[in-house]
C-alpha cells in the first residue's frame, strides 16, 4: 500500500528534487496530483513526469483522491495552505520554515493534533547517511564530551526579479532562514538543544532586503559551543559546506554533506586512551580515517518516512515539532542581531 500525495508548489524544489526522487526511489509513496500558480511551468512539469492531474489552486488539488500534501510554496503561504489541507483532512509535509511567525507554527501543530493528522517538516538533511552516522558516533560517545560544532551552508544568490526568497514578506529572511535553519537543525540533532545565541546578520553585497551574510554563535544546554555561517554572496565553487564536530575524545570533519545532494566526504579521528599533555603539540595525520557509505536519495526518504507514519508506522524524526523548535531558535537569532546581545532560546 502506498500513500497518495499531492504537491503544492510543484515547480520549484519539488520539480528539481522531490518529484523525481519520489518517482524513482520511493517505496511507500506515489504522487498523483500537482498544483502551482505558474500554469505554463505546471503544464511542463506535469508532462515531464507523467502526472496528468494538475491544478492552479490549492482547493482544486485538495478535491483529488489524495492522502497527504507536500507543501513547497513560498514561506508566506505555508500557514494558510497547511490550514486548508488540515481542514480537508490531509496529512502535511511542509518545507521549512513552517510559517513566517512562531505563533503561526504553534497554531498549526495544535490543529494537526486536533484533527489527528500527521504533520512533518522537510529537514531532508537528517536523511543523509553520513549525518545519521555522525549522530550515532556522538550518541555512542565516540567523540567523548561534546565541545564544539560548526555547520556551513552557502551559495551565490544575486538579485533575481520576482525571487520570493529575497523579500521578507514572502520568505521571512535571507541566508539564515533559507540555509541556516538546516545547519541549526543538524547541530541540535547531534548535540541537543541550544540554550543561547548571538547573531550577526547583514546585507553587504546584494541590494535586496534580506540578509546575504549571517554568522551565529551558539551555546548548547550541555555547555558545548557552536558556530553556523551562511552566505548568499560567496561563489559556489569556493563553498565546501563544512561540518565539524569536536569532543574530548575525538573529532569528525565533513564537507559537502550539508546540501541537497545525498553524498559528501567524512573523516573521523577517535582516541580511546586518556590523553596526557604533549608540550610539543604533535599532530598525526594518519590517525584520521575516511568514512565510506552508500548515499541514499534524501527527498524520497523523507517522503517515505512520512508515508510510513501515515500508514501506522513509527513517528519520524522530521515531525513538525522539530520545525517549530527551529523557528524559535531562528527568532532568537534575529532578535539577537537586532539588539546586539546574546539571547536565550
Amino acid at each position: 500500500m502506498k500513500v497518495r500525495w499531492g504537491i503544492i508548489g510543484a515547480c520549484g524544489i519539488a520539480k528539481r528534487r522531490t518529484i523525481p526522487e519520489v518517482l524513482r526511489f520511493a517505496e511507500k509513496s506515489e504522487i498523483v496530483a500537482l498544483m502551482d500558480v505558474d500554469l505554463q511551468a505546471l503544464k511542463a512539469t506535469a508532462q515531464e513526469f507523467g502526472i496528468p492531474r494538475a491544478h492552479s489552486t490549492v482547493s482544486e488539488l485538495l478535491k483529488e483522491d489524495i492522502d497527504a500534501v507536500y507543501i513547497a510554496s513560498p514561506v508566506a503561504f505555508h500557514y494558510s495552505q497547511t490550514k486548508e489541507a488540515f481542514a480537508a483532512g490531509k496529512h502535511v509535509l511542509c518545507e521549512k520554515p513552517l510559517a513566517l511567525r512562531v505563533e503561526e507554527g504553534e497554531e498549526l501543530l495544535e490543529l494537526a493534533e486536533k484533527h489527528n493528522l500527521k504533520f512533518g517538516v522537510a529537514f531532508m538533511m537528517r536523511y543523509n547517511v553520513y549525518h545519521q552516522k555522525i549522530r550515532e558516533f556522538v550518541t555512542e560517545g565516540k567523540i567523548g564530551q561534546p565541545v564544539f560544532a560548526r555547520a556551513q551552508l552557502t551559495c551565490f544568490y544575486p538579485e533575481i526579479p520576482g525571487a520570493w526568497r529575497q523579500k521578507k514578506a514572502t520568505g521571512g529572511g535571507g541566508a539564515l532562514t533559507d540555509m541556516g535553519c538546516h545547519c541549526i537543525d543538524l547541530l541540535e540533532w547531534f548535540f541537543g538543544e541550544i540554550a543561547e545565541v548571538f547573531g550577526f546578520l547583514d546585507t553587504i553585497t546584494h541590494k535586496y532586503e534580506v540578509e546575504d551574510t549571517s554568522t551565529v554563535l551558539l551555546k548548547f544546554k550541555n555547555q558545548a559551543h557552536g558556530f553556523v555561517d551562511n552566505f548568499f554572496n560567496l561563489p559556489d565553487a569556493t563553498a565546501r559546506n563544512i561540518l565539524e564536530i569536536y569532543g574530548t575524545k575525538g573529532a569528525i570533519f565533513a564537507q559537502h554533506t550539508i546540501g541537497q545532494d545525498p553524498g559528501g566526504e567524512v573523516w573521523y579521528c577517535f582516541s580511546e586512551a586518556p590523553q596526557g599533555y604533549d608540550a610539543l603539540q604533535r599532530r598525526t595525520p594518519t590517525s584520521w580515517q575516511k568514512l565510506e557509505l552508500t548515499p541514499k536519495a534524501l527527498y524520497a526518504q523523507e517522503v517515505d518516512a512520512m508515508s510510513e507514519w501515515i500508514l501506522g508506522g513509527p513517528k519520524p524524526h522530521i515531525a513538525a515539532e522539530i520545525g517549530l523548535r527551529n523557528m524559535r531558535v531562528l527568532s532568537a537569532i534575529y532578535r539577537s542581531a537586532e539588539e546586539r546581545k546574546a539571547v536565550a532560546v
